[in-house]
């Protein structure tokens, strides 16, 4: 392949990647597969980048419309998550998800993951701790979709936003999968990571490196 021919499918590539990473930011599609789809086929074209490459134009055109103030929300969202991440702490929780990598959309909710498989006993903490429950289901998909997962409690935090807490079978809390976009484990933060973070660096992004990612 020629040079110029090359420079131009990399072009257009990045050109789908920064369209579909719009339609995620601005709600359009919740799944990457078909915001890229969307996006190639607005532009002509069969081609589709990566899931990293979307998320990283995700990131991208957040700072562009939002500036400085990204920054502060992601920090906002972070402290809200030890909040609740502490009201909870005796489940060893977890921040994962958008706001533990730093690339957040309008949309993103703090998602945790706990070490428990009582869903009563949890609602009573959330309860106790006076958070307004916003709804409660079981996780009905097969492994190895479910990754250990067994409920999800969705709750508003004291700051104003969303939480998603997920009760995980012990064994699969204990071994993370990898993430699909990144392809490294989705380890997280747990409570003194996230203080640590917090105190030191409260915006930095957990992005491994190009030649670290798996996919």
């Amino acid at each position: 392949m020629k040079e110029s021919s090359r420079k131009s499918r990399r072009r257009l590539r990045d050109l789908v990647a920064f369209e579909a990473a719009k339609l995620l930011y601005n709600g359009k599609y919740k799944e990457y597969i078909d915001a890229k789809r969307a996006a190639a086929e607005d532009l002509g074209t069969s081609i589709l980048p990566s899931n990293r490459e979307v998320a990283l134009k995700i990131l991208e055109y957040a700072l562009e419309v939002e500036g400085d103030d990204y920054w502060m929300r992601l920090k906002e969202l972070r402290d809200e998550a030890l909040e609740v991440m502490e009201d909870l702490g005796e489940f060893n929780p977890r921040l994962v998800g958008s706001v533990w990598r730093g690339i957040v959309k309008p949309s993103s909710d703090i998602d945790i993951e706990l070490d428990s498989e009582n869903l009563e006993e949890v609602r009573r903490r959330v309860e106790e701790s006076g958070y307004k429950i916003l709804g409660i289901e079981r996780i009905d998909v097969p492994e190895p979709l479910r990754h250990g997962s067994l409920w999800r409690i969705r709750i508003l935090g004291k700051r104003g936003h969303e939480v998603e807490i997920i009760l995980k079978e012990h064994q699969n809390y204990l071994n993370p999968p990898r993430c699909d976009i990144f392809g490294d484990i989705k380890k997280g933060l747990n409570i003194p990571e996230l203080r640590k973070v917090l105190r030191k660096m409260p915006t930095a992004l957990f992005i491994p490196e190009r030649g670290k990612q798996w996919r």
